[in-house]
């Protein structure tokens, strides 16, 4: 067993011990964007006082977490923090945002889903606190990378990744598809911690120049090359955990990167369905880009985004079903809650249980069983039963729903309430394991694929189980054949 020495340790970082009054500093933050979107949903269009009150009372819940930990109460990573913040979008701003699969539900149910919305948020939160109000002992040991020989894995993997999306758009890659699947998901999860850990480092300046300046031109290749694919979802989660680890370790917001990146994967949005119906549905082949291609490609794209900005108001004149593209329409998924609250128990009933069923199914690898059912079959399961989708439609099209949704579709407020309780302690033991452990240990290196999960609003619990399974299963693989286990100095530690 390695013991290292005292400046090796504290190169690897602790993961997050940052003094409480340094977390602090980001309460400024906070309590702007808290105003700001309470003012938001104050002062939004609709008339509606219970819609209003409904989309407030999902904001303050949705919040809490995140004060807690920007306030010190709360030690670890703030996984929870930011899965809570993620309710902000995608269940109370919809309620207020004119959403058109929203407002053709009554105020009555839009405030029967706030309530059920803000209680799951703030039993989960309760659950949650209850691990992380105190940092655990120090282990004897942990297993983790070397510091410097970790940052050249985590920069060799970044590297592969961009290799990776450069073979997929170009076609150079002859995989079946279960191979191809497993490939990427590998890549995917490795990329993960990889811009976690090395932007985290960036962040509190433990990184080395040259290194950092490597890291930055590999970040932008790979958001670029892998954005190719017309789904830029992939980018804007990188960026969502880079930015994530940057600001726990500077203990400060990337304003200027934030907006740069915003406003870039906004004017992409614009143009996206123009790009997918020409390459997507019009050809019978995959179309493949090259690399030099790329610049012509996004040339493309962005000419369809810029038309598409200077016309928006006949084309949505022109097109009345066509789905409006604001950000808040894109990540709504309380439309699913609505849809199940106004359906469940009559006339359509619960599915006890059914959607959780296939779970087990789908942790066995697909060379054991080359009749696997596809990972999104609860999804599925939720769409046919509530009449959105038959059989047949779920092979071109997949609708997300989200764990609070399909919690209530099988045991309706009682799931709501298990839910939160089953959540809050796994963020919460998971938060607490990882305490104290060095950036490049086993404990941290899952508690950032979890934060990266926690950005996947739209999963159902069978796609976040196989999903997190998929990745966990790369993480032992580097545990086993790269790490080491090496002994804890005993020096004060901050907490």
């Amino acid at each position: 067993m390695n013991e290292p020495s005292l400046s090796n340790y504290n190169s690897l970082a602790l993961l997050p011990a940052v003094e409480r009054y340094q977390r602090r500093q980001l309460l400024k933050v906070f309590w702007m964007m808290a105003i700001g979107l309470l003012l938001f949903e104050l002062q939004a269009e609709t008339d509606s006082i219970l819609s209003k009150f409904a989309s407030m009372i999902i904001t303050l819940a949705a919040l809490w977490p995140s004060y807690i930990w920007c306030s010190g109460r709360a030690f670890g990573m703030p996984i929870f923090p930011l899965f809570a913040l993620t309710y902000t979008w995608t269940y109370g701003l919809p309620l207020v945002a004119n959403h058109p699969l929203v407002i053709i539900y009554s105020p009555e149910n839009h405030l029967f889903a706030g309530i059920t919305t803000a209680g799951f948020l703030i039993i989960s939160t309760s659950v949650w606190l209850k691990s992380v109000k105190s940092p655990p002992s120090l282990p004897k040991h942990y297993r983790a990378l070397n510091g410097k020989k970790g940052n050249l894995f985590f920069l060799s993997i970044m590297t592969l990744a961009v290799l990776f999306n450069l073979s997929k758009n170009g076609g150079w890659l002859i995989l079946d598809g279960g191979i191809f699947a497993a490939v990427r998901g590998a890549v995917l999860g490795l990329t993960v911690l990889a811009s976690f850990v090395l932007t985290y480092q960036l962040g509190n300046r433990t990184l080395p120049k040259i290194q950092s300046q490597l890291f930055f031109i590999l970040l932008i290749a790979y958001m670029v090359t892998d954005a190719i694919s017309l789904v830029v979802v992939g980018a804007a989660s990188t960026f969502m955990v880079s930015t994530a680890a940057f600001i726990i370790g500077r203990k400060k917001v990337p304003i200027i990167a934030i907006l740069v990146v915003t406003i870039s994967l906004s004017v992409l949005h614009q143009g996206k369905d123009e790009m997918r119906h020409k390459y997507w549905f019009q050809t019978d082949t995959p179309t493949l880009v090259q690399p030099w291609q790329y610049f012509d490609w996004y040339s493309e794209w962005i000419g369809y985004s810029l038309e598409k900005m200077r016309a928006k108001d006949d084309i949505h004149k022109s097109s009345e079903s066509e789905e409006k593209s604001s950000f808040v329409e894109r990540s709504s998924v309380i439309q699913m809650l609505l849809l199940t609250q106004t359906k469940s128990p009559e006339p359509i009933p619960y599915l006890y249980g059914e959607s959780y069923a296939i779970i087990p199914q789908l942790l066995i690898p697909r060379f054991l069983n080359a009749n696997k059912i596809r990972s999104h079959e609860g999804t599925f399961i939720l769409s046919i039963h509530y009449g959105l989708q038959r059989r047949e439609d779920t092979l071109g099209t997949t609708i997300g729903w989200g764990l609070l949704a399909e919690a209530y579709a099988n045991f309706g407020l009682l799931g709501c309430v298990g839910l939160g309780v089953v959540l809050g302690n796994w963020y919460g033991k998971i938060t607490r394991w990882s305490m104290n452990a060095p950036i490049l240990s086993a404990q941290s290196l899952f508690s950032v694929l979890l934060l990266a999960f926690s950005f996947q609003t739209e999963f159902s619990a069978g796609v976040y189980v196989s999903a997190l399974f998929q990745s966990g299963m790369v993480l032992v693989g580097i545990v086993v054949v790269l790490m080491q286990n090496q002994k804890i100095p005993r020096f004060p530690a901050h907490h």
